[in-house]
């Protein structure tokens, strides 16, 4: 199965990118490792599908709010309804009437260090819904192999999320409780367009009254990683990589290919740096890995300094030590007129994006290529693992009742959400997922067939309550 570049993007977020390459050399022996230790836990299915949480993530899913076109003002006005039944302060801006931004905030005791919770109402297109075994805007229960499931786009990416936090905020105001600091809510559109600026963007631009005393940012992009049906690792992810993605057009194919081998010599003559979120993201998961590799990884400088990175650990992981230069086959022109290819750069921190687009306008010239820019992330920026934020997602989910599991920083190489424009800006972004998603599951997202397993989205919802809660009310 060829998966596009997004389905590619978002198995990175609920998946765990690395995991794929990992898989046909590392998850047979270790789920054979640990098969003794998996246990199912106990449900009632029935008692599942009545919960508010379920009820929500149905009536949420079945609005179509599929992007292109991204329109939102259907997902905007059930937020308003929910928001406003609860008596939760809120506001719809923005100056697109399509794509509106829905901003609420519960009031807390004192101001500052008030926490953001983000997500957006914008779901990536079904496609062939001939390719579809449930309605992908039907929010329904699953039948067969897939009963325990809630099916329909969204389910994953991000709609399930975005209920959890809801409710979350909810929970405190109907027990009558006031939180120390401020909770907001933003649902925002664009994400699936890769444009901030008409979301998160446009309120940081025009009404920053509404995110005033916010420190702190919980969005998606969190990895999970698990085994059965049991989280093993609590990912939080604080650091990806910037990326520059483009067409790339000659009258010959040759020149193209002149082009990407320029690249490739470029990248591998690169030195591997090694950040000390790597490190500390390579030693959080090597104990999962391969003994061949995941050794290693425990200590990649000093790999790096032996010479032995490029032999024993997998290319996802050393991606995330250089720039990295991906040229895709050259195909002819949709004009009919010479060929065209696809590249697309990752970069490392301390990288300035659009000074590299240059750059590779000016390399691109020499091979008689001519560049056209697709899409431009902001620069990468890690998150400061300290404060309120970081500390509660530490002690929740160490302490977590439903699964004892790693907690730890995650980074992601080919991946990009919003957090990476909230943290150019001075926000402390973390990327957080609640919920139990295998890697089965994952790639449904963006491709068809979306599902989340229904007592793994309810232990989620609760989650996320503890986590919220631990947060707003700690003195």
């Amino acid at each position: 199965m060829k998966l596009s570049r997004n389905a590619r993007r978002r198995l990175a977020l609920y998946g765990g990118a690395t995991l794929v390459a990992a898989f046909a050399l590392a998850v047979p022996p270790y789920l054979k490792s640990q098969s003794p230790h998996v246990t199912v836990p106990e449900f009632d299915i029935e008692e599942l599908r009545g919960r508010e949480a379920t009820r929500l993530l149905r009536e949420y899913v079945r609005i179509d709010s599929s992007n292109p076109p991204g329109r939102t003002v259907e997902t905007a006005r059930f937020w308003a309804e929910k928001l406003g039944c609860e008596g939760i302060p809120f506001e719809i801006v923005g100056d697109d009437p399509d794509r509106p931004i829905v901003v609420a905030r519960l009031s807390g005791r004192r101001p500052g260090e008030a926490l953001l919770l983000l997500h957006h109402m914008d779901v990536t297109p079904a496609r062939d819904l001939s390719k579809w075994e449930f309605p992908p805007f039907g929010g329904n229960d699953g039948t067969g192999a897939f009963s325990n499931y809630i099916c329909g786009r969204g389910t994953i990416d991000m709609k399930g999320q975005g209920i959890a936090d809801f409710l979350a905020i909810a929970s405190l105001r109907r027990d009558g409780l006031v939180p120390q600091r401020d909770l907001v809510f933003v649902a925002e559109p664009g994400e699936e367009t890769l444009t901030p600026e008409i979301g998160l963007g446009w309120v940081i631009e025009h009404r920053p009254d509404l995110l005033a005393g916010v420190t702190d940012v919980f969005n998606e992009g969190g990895v999970n990683e698990v085994s059965g049906e049991r989280i093993i690792l609590f990912g939080i992810e604080v650091l990806q990589k910037a990326a520059i993605m483009m067409s790339a057009d000659a009258v010959r194919k040759e020149d193209l290919k002149a082009l990407a081998d320029f690249l490739e010599a470029k990248m591998i003559a690169e030195p591997f740096q090694v950040l000390d979120e790597v490190q500390d993201f390579l030693t959080l998961v090597s104990p999962l890995r391969s003994d061949l590799w995941g050794h290693p990884m425990n200590d990649t400088r000093k790999a790096v300094r032996a010479g032995r990175l490029g032999e024993e650990i997998p290319e996802p992981y050393r991606a995330l030590m250089r720039d990295m230069y991906y040229s895709f086959e050259p195909l002819p022109s949709p004009t009919g007129k010479g060929f065209t290819a696809k590249i697309l750069v990752t970069l490392l921190p301390g990288r300035s994006v659009r000074g590299r687009w240059e750059e590779l306008q000016t390399w691109a010239a020499r091979y008689r290529v001519r560049l056209r820019l697709r899409h431009l992330t902001s620069d990468s920026v890690p998150t400061e693992r300290k404060g309120r934020a970081w500390e509660t997602l530490l002690t929740v989910l160490a302490l977590d009742p439903v699964v004892d599991a790693e907690v730890g920083p995650y980074v992601l190489t080919g991946s990009y959400t919003n957090s990476s424009y909230l943290r150019c800006r001075g926000f402390r972004a973390f990327g957080v997922s609640p919920f139990a998603v295998n890697l089965f599951d994952a790639l449904t997202v963006d491709n068809t067939n979306e599902r989340i397993f229904l007592p793994a989205y309810i232990d989620g919802v609760e989650r996320t309550t503890r986590i919220v809660r631990e947060y707003a009310l700690a003195p």
